[in-house]
């Protein structure tokens, strides 16, 4: 007889197989899937998440997968990340954009405090952590810093436990350094500054901080040297860390247009209300048939480079090595092309939608404005096209390579 055994389950409540995780982790997007489309529209209004999606995936463990379990996360390998994200893509890029968002930060936080700063941090439950890169004021004081000012661009804000506020300090070698000041809830204010043309439900805005003072030991250095070596950040570095989840969101952007436009194919007969008795519907139609068949290549595509960069980081990572610069461009060119590639998808599904696609409460007409809103990024942008182009001509070092 064969002796079976069943993948053992951490304190987390996730099994502790790495397969078996993955499994676990993609059922918990499905398990949790009906409240988080309920929130969507309601979401786009408010201009960000309804708490029902936050602490649904709060709950689901979504939000841990970057931290580790002793902290109360659900830490999953790069592929499975990528995965995660792609199917809470496919419901809604803001819900994506902003989980990443705030996974991302409870990462940070787990890496880059001290070890017991951080249990004190993350003991109530897992810290939500909203970041602005955008340096703005602090004053050095006894003890800590006296910070000041406004910090935009910081999604997932209505959600965050903490904001870290960016600044730049004077080093012992009369140099400036990066620093951020993690800043507990009741402690800045929340502007109404987020009025865009998509991505509306990530809540992006603007916070303000009037003279608080943030004792050192919630000072740290978001590029420097961790605090600890054994979290997902610490051993991927900050941008390869944001390159394995990013191209998930716009490939189930992607997915879902075109999944949109599948539905409506068998019913939708394009200029019937001109000429009722010439039209086929979509699905008759053999230019339709070979535009569907090249733009669902064309996601497969995307997903597989996508895909192989991810499994390579992982890998590496299992093996003890580090992100080679090679593997660094590999990782960027993907989500470029993912970037591009759900552009090119979601516009071809919005026009051959036509008038159906148009009205502002329209999936395939939310999902146009958010790609192109989520093209202003550079991490998505094809700036690294660029960044390819100059490592293919042996251009690029790891010391003048730009940082997106």
């Amino acid at each position: 007889m064969t002796a079976t055994t069943t993948p053992a389950i951490t304190a987390t409540g996730w099994p502790g197989d790495p397969a078996a995780r993955r499994r676990h982790a993609l059922a918990q997007v499905e398990r949790i899937r009906d409240t988080l489309e309920a929130g969507v529209g309601e979401s786009q209004q408010l201009g960000h998440l309804v708490p029902e999606s936050v602490e649904a995936m709060r709950g689901a463990g979504i939000l841990g997968i970057m931290t580790p379990d002793d902290l109360g996360g659900n830490e999953v390998d790069p592929v499975t990340a990528f995965e995660i994200i792609e199917a809470v893509g496919t419901i809604d890029p803001s819900l994506a954009w902003t989980a990443a968002i705030l996974l991302e930060g409870a990462g940070q936080l787990a890496t880059h405090l001290s070890p017991e700063q951080a249990a004190i941090v993350f003991a109530p439950k897992l810290p939500l952590q909203a970041v602005s890169l955008r340096p703005g004021s602090a004053e050095r004081a006894e003890g800590g810093y006296i910070v000041n000012g406004r910090w935009d661009f910081t999604s997932g804000i209505h959600h965050a436990d903490y904001v870290s506020a960016t600044f730049w300090t004077d080093a012992a070698d009369g140099k400036t350094e990066r620093r951020m000041a993690l800043i507990p809830a009741g402690q800045f204010e929340i502007l109404d500054a987020w009025d865009v043309l998509g991505m509306k439900a990530t809540g992006s805005t603007a916070f303000q901080v009037d003279s608080v003072f943030v004792p050192d030991e919630m000072i740290y250095d978001p590029m420097g040297t961790p605090r600890r070596t054994d979290t997902p950040l610490a051993r991927l570095g900050m941008v390869p860390y944001i390159l394995q989840m990013h191209p998930g969101m716009v490939l189930g952007a992607a997915r879902r247009a075109l999944d949109e436009i599948i539905a409506m194919a068998p019913t939708k007969r394009r200029g019937s209300r001109i000429n009722i008795g010439a039209s086929k519907s979509l699905a008759e139609s053999s230019w339709f048939q070979r535009e569907l068949g090249e733009l669902d290549a064309q996601i497969r595509a995307a997903r597989a480079l996508a895909l192989e960069a991810n499994q390579r980081v992982g890998d590496t990572l299992a093996a003890g090595g580090e992100i080679s610069l090679e593997l660094l461009d590999s990782m960027q060119t993907a989500s470029s092309f993912a970037g591009k590639t759900a552009h090119h998808v979601i516009t071809r599904a919005f026009r051959q939608a036509g008038a159906q696609a148009i009205a502002d409460d329209s999936v395939l007409s939310r999902l146009l404005r958010d790609i192109n809103t989520i093209l202003a990024h550079g991490v998505l942008g094809e700036v690294g096209f660029e960044l390819h182009g100059e490592f293919t001509l042996g251009l690029q070092t790891a010391d003048n390579r730009r940082m997106i």
